[in-house]
């Protein structure tokens, strides 16, 4: 059993980085719309059964060991296990979650104060996928590296003069590439000192 989670686990990445590398090119199909909502319900199908089965290893791994049962009940009530579990393995799926509907709220108020000006009908659809997938505590750098993309772009359509200044600029094709791009270079993305603090 402990070898078939250590696989779900190993492979999910992989998993992820294939279905968004997909994404992407549906963007320039014109196809994303339609795409996009089947794969944020299949990554959070698949999250939630990598927690289950975290649940399940953890309890495998403390039950045959000779210190680690005296975690579980009778000798330690049940709380403790699904505390610790929770706080490892569920929180950083809930936290993520969480920001993305924080964001989709935020994005629909702009959108219906400003007349649909700043996102997509499913740009917040990519927001939530490109938060799931990355996780926590990627999901911070996440945000800060779409808002720097984005300015750096503006900019430069700006001094190209590709845009007018007071333009507005979508972030619809950012979100499934810089996902694609912190989930490709991960470990170099947890060395950051403030990133790496918030992990759990």
């Amino acid at each position: 059993m402990i070898a078939f989670i250590d696989t779900y686990i190993k492979f999910l990445p992989l998993v992820y980085i294939a279905i968004t590398a997909g994404l992407i090119f549906s963007l320039y199909m014109k196809q994303t719309k339609r795409l996009i909502k089947p794969a944020v319900i299949f990554v959070c199908i698949s999250i939630v059964l990598k927690i289950i089965l975290e649940f399940f290893g953890q309890y495998y791994i403390w039950s045959n060991g000779d210190a680690s049962k005296g975690l579980l009940p009778p000798y330690t009530p049940i709380t403790y296990f699904l505390g610790y579990c929770a706080y490892h393995f569920a929180w950083p799926v809930l936290s993520a979650l969480l920001v993305g509907f924080v964001f989709i709220v935020l994005a629909k108020i702009l959108n219906k104060r400003f007349n649909q000006r700043f996102f997509e009908d499913d740009e917040p659809w990519h927001i939530i996928y490109g938060l799931v997938i990355v996780g926590h505590p990627y999901w911070i750098f996440y945000i800060f590296a779409v808002i720097v993309s984005a300015i750096l772009i503006y900019l430069f359509n700006l001094i190209f003069k590709k845009m007018e200044y007071g333009q507005t600029f979508s972030l619809y094709q950012l979100w499934l590439p810089l996902a694609l791009i912190i989930m490709i270079f991960s470990d170099w993305v947890i060395k950051i000192p403030i990133i790496q603090s918030l992990k759990f």
